[in-house]
């Protein structure tokens, strides 16, 4: 049988060590007779000195095969069984070295994308203490930091029971929980309370056969913004319903009026013709604003086109100059000299302005004055609209650009008007990267500001 070096070793340092102590111990104390006897102890321990050093050349020799396993290196046979376990074992740890930084690098990785997330994440373990906040759902909970609230219980992290009891419902039913809850003013927040859409599911780990629930983790939605926009959505919808069918029955009812009756004499007849007119002039503008306004809104592409605002007021103001005199106005343009260029849309453009100069006359009374200005300052370029009429009462000023919404809705529909001329002018300064305002008061006259981005 071959033994290796480490065998060798260990049985001849042994040996020679243990057996000169023994002789040496046996010389002084007895003389010859004790050396002797001491000489045949040497043998035995020898002996034993052989059989543990075959034992440790053994584990050793395991300890390397299994330490070559954990590295996924084939197993060597023969040589020195502790330089193949040091082989080994360094090389082990380099590769629990080079798993450990791989670890951290995904666990940053995780961390990132997280953090990156719009929605708020929250994971719990199974006693109930938080996992893992990221940065939003800090936010929306008021916490300075994530790892303020790590290992806290989830009832600490925010009143809401909903929260707390979708993820322990999911933790425990090991089933999705869904909710929706309001959550009050956060820090950074501008509006009010914002609804909320939580989505909690359990965090399973397979072992062998069976599935161990290890926590749960819930991703939170800001849902706040959609529910308005549906809001809006439903209001626009029912707007537009009762838009198109007040014209719409008005002209059934005369057409019916007409068909049914007995003869109807030339004069009746006239009249009844000229309303029907008027309603579908009224029903064929409310269409061609919402589609006007379905454009604007609908348009991707940034407008590109130099244009000199002088040109589109100064058409706008030559078509509204008629009606501004049979109402008795005087229209007053106040340009500048030098073009005020803008980068936009001719056409949505004079739209806009056009809804602007048209609103000051019809709502002006006879014998005022309409001004027109046009100046670039600021960078900006500045349209101001300003009218001697009415005025608009404070608690209007914030909902005047809204679709279909009306100061005075009977005068509104008696002049004309759709509803959605202002709203066709703040989509359109929006497009253009613009905006506008309006300062009025009761009975003192408004002045309607339109700014777009001057042109470089």
């Amino acid at each position: 049988m071959i033994r290796s070096p480490l065998y060798w070793r260990l049985t001849l340092s042994g040996a020679v060590l243990l057996g000169a102590g023994v002789l040496i111990g046996g010389a002084m104390a007895s003389g010859l007779l004790g050396a002797a006897a001491a000489a045949a102890v040497t043998v035995l321990v020898v002996a034993a000195v052989a059989i543990g050093a075959r034992r440790m050349a053994a584990r050793a020799g395991r300890l390397a095969d299994e330490a070559a396993a954990l590295v996924g290196a084939e197993p060597e046979s023969g040589g020195d069984e502790l330089a193949r376990l040091e082989s080994r074992l360094e090389a082990g740890r380099t590769r629990f070295a080079e798993q450990l930084e791989q670890l951290r690098a995904e666990r940053n990785q995780l961390t990132a994308v997280l953090g990156g997330m719009v929605e708020g994440v929250v994971a719990i373990d199974p006693d109930r203490q938080v996992l893992h906040l990221n940065s939003v759902a800090a936010k929306w909970f008021g916490r300075p930091a994530p790892e303020s609230a790590v290992g806290r219980p989830i009832y600490e992290l925010s009143r809401q029971p909903e929260i707390a009891g979708a993820l322990i419902e999911a933790m425990e039913k090991r089933k999705q929980v869904s909710h929706t809850f309001t959550l009050a003013r956060f820090a950074g927040q501008d509006g009010g309370p914002n609804r909320f859409e939580l989505n909690a599911s359990p965090l399973l780990s397979f072992r062998g056969d069976d599935d161990v629930v290890e926590g749960a983790v819930a991703v939170i939605h800001d849902i706040s913004e959609l529910e308005r926009l549906e809001s809006v959505r439903r209001d626009f919808v029912s707007n537009v319903s009762h838009e198109l069918k007040t014209p719409l029955t008005a002209i059934h009812g005369f057409v019916e009026t007409l068909l049914e009756a007995d003869p109807v004499d030339g004069r009746t007849r006239g009249r009844f013709l000229r309303k029907i007119r008027r309603q579908s002039q009224r029903l064929s503008a409310l269409v061609s604003d919402l589609l006007t306004l379905s454009r604007i809104e609908s348009s991707a592409e940034p407008p590109e086109k130099l244009l000199d605002l002088r040109s589109p007021v100064s058409e706008v103001l030559s078509l509204l100059k008629p009606s501004s005199e049979e109402r008795g106005l005087e229209l007053i343009a106040e340009f500048p000299e030098a073009a005020v260029e803008v980068l936009g849309e001719e056409e949505a453009i004079r739209q806009a302005l056009s809804n602007l100069v048209d609103n000051a006359v019809k709502y002006s009374s006879a014998g005022g004055r309409v001004i027109v200005r046009l100046q670039a300052r600021n960078g900006r370029a500045v349209l101001e609209v300003e009218d001697e009429g009415p005025g608009i009462a404070g608690e209007h000023l914030d909902r005047i650009f809204e679709r279909f919404y009306r100061v005075d809705r009977a005068r509104s529909r008696e002049l004309g008007g759709t509803g959605l001329g202002l709203a066709i002018v703040k989509n359109v300064a929006r497009r253009h990267g613009g905006g506008v305002e309006v300062e009025s008061e009761r009975d003192r006259g408004s002045t309607f500001r339109l700014w777009l981005p001057a042109a470089e």
